[in-house]
Parts: C-alpha cells; sequence; structure tokens
C-alpha cells in the first residue's frame, strides 16, 4: 500500500494532520489532488514562483526525485491543481524569473 497522507477536509479546504514520507514519483501521481497538496506544501522543498495565463500563481517545489507545481487561483482563494514531472523541461517556465548576478 503507497504512503498516504492523513488528511481531513473541512468543506473549505484541506486540514493537514500527519504526512508520511515523499512517495515515489508514480505513487505520488496516483493520490488524489488533497493527498498530493498536502505532501507538496509539508514536504516539498519550494524553488519558485510563476504566473500561468489564467491569472493563477504556480508554485514549484522540489519532490526529492521529480518537481511538482501547485496551482493557485487567488480571485477564488483556491489550490485546483498539482502537476508533478520528472523532465526539465517544465522548467523553462520559470528561466524569466531566475535572475543571476553578471560573471567576473
Amino acid at each position: 500500500m503507497p504512503p498516504k497522507a492523513l488528511t481531513t477536509t473541512n468543506g473549505q479546504g484541506f486540514f493537514y494532520i500527519r504526512v508520511m514520507a515523499i512517495p515515489s514519483f508514480y505513487t505520488f501521481r496516483q493520490l488524489d489532488l488533497t493527498d498530493q497538496l498536502a505532501i507538496t506544501l509539508m514536504e516539498g522543498t519550494f524553488l519558485a514562483t510563476r504566473f500561468g495565463e489564467e491569472g493563477d500563481t504556480i508554485n514549484l517545489y522540489h519532490m526529492g526525485s521529480f518537481f511538482a507545481e501547485v496551482y493557485y487561483d487567488p480571485e477564488v482563494n483556491y489550490l485546483h491543481h498539482c502537476r508533478s514531472f520528472v523532465s526539465s523541461g517544465p522548467l523553462e517556465h520559470y528561466t524569466e524569473y531566475v535572475k543571476l548576478p553578471p560573471l567576473l
């Protein structure tokens, strides 16, 4: 049985109780949205924020062996999607937000 986040809903989102270790990429993708969000927000390492075309705020997290993006709609104050991936292609969306100092 895959590791599972213990959560309870209150009708307005979720209430985090306790999360077990970060599961593998494939196990993570099989979890429901509430459990993916709980594990990502509590166990993932926040890396960056970008803004989607629909006005969403999208936060990028490192999850050990994969990445996860959490989609937030500020108009309705709602976390509505969690996207996970292992390839580097989706990371290109964040390059415009990275500022590096000039090399000497």
